[in-house]
């Protein structure tokens, strides 16, 4: 070519560039979110259900690192679908074990949860505020919404001021607390209806069940599922839920 055609391409490619690369596309992601309550090694009492041994909690973790997981918060929700092998932790109510016994194994690892907090919890189950402080001061716990006395959404619904307290009022408890304003919602026991997840969608960017199994980012962000893990769980059984 002669110089002078080249001298024009150049210019024209100049003037014309390259469109940038494509940023991937934001396609559905399967996520294993699990759910668990509390944690004691022996004589749990009632609920027995309820405490995880905290050995088997830490074998969990262990196998979710093994296995090439990445610990996910709903503070990464958008980019999910950058993140290879997303799982997610999360805790209902808030138990002093919670701090006692989860706590150390999460710093040990760094693994980061989610933990829905009601606040009635403060006061009958004795987690306190300084536990709550110090959980979220170390980045590895990250408070989500969970009513302020654990009522039954679905029943109280036709009440919309009840109804706005047990959501509003939990949002604003958790922010002054921790200093981040939470923008997940677990319903307690699982119990909702329409209007207890438009009441949820006025505050939060996310409303969970507790049920359901593997959750596909595809659906509803108000019905979001989870894989409840329970004392009795088999080890094979938590293997197989995650999709390991």
């Amino acid at each position: 070519m002669p110089l002078f055609g080249i001298l024009l391409c150049v210019v024209a490619f100049a003037l014309n560039p390259a469109p940038p690369p494509e940023l991937p596309p934001h396609f559905p992601v399967d996520i294993p979110i699990l759910m668990y309550h509390t944690s004691a090694e022996h004589h749990p009492g009632p609920l027995a259900e309820l405490y995880v041994r905290p050995s088997e909690f830490e074998r969990q973790m262990l196998h979710l690192i093994d296995s090439g997981f990445t610990f996910v918060t709903f503070d990464d929700w958008e980019r999910l679908h950058t993140i290879q092998r997303p799982v997610m932790v999360t805790f209902d109510d808030g138990y002093p074990a919670n701090y006692y016994e989860i706590f150390p194994i999460l710093q040990e690892h760094g693994v980061p949860i989610v933990l829905f907090l009601s606040c009635m919890a403060i006061e009958s189950h004795g987690f306190t505020e300084d536990m709550i402080r110090t959980m979220h001061a170390s980045g590895l716990v990250f408070f989500e919404g969970h009513s302020q006395t654990h009522a039954d959404l679905a029943a109280i619904a036709g009440d919309t001021a009840c109804l706005r307290r047990e959501i509003y009022e939990n949002r604003q408890n958790i922010e002054s607390l921790t200093g981040r304003r939470p923008i997940a919602f677990a319903y307690p026991a699982g119990r909702f209806n329409a209007a207890v997840k438009d009441m949820t969608a006025a505050y939060f960017r996310f409303g969970l069940r507790h049920d359901l199994g593997m959750h596909n980012t595809a659906y509803d962000d108000f019905e979001i599922r989870r894989i409840r893990i329970s004392r009795s769980t088999p080890f094979n059984t938590f293997v197989q839920l995650v999709g390991a």
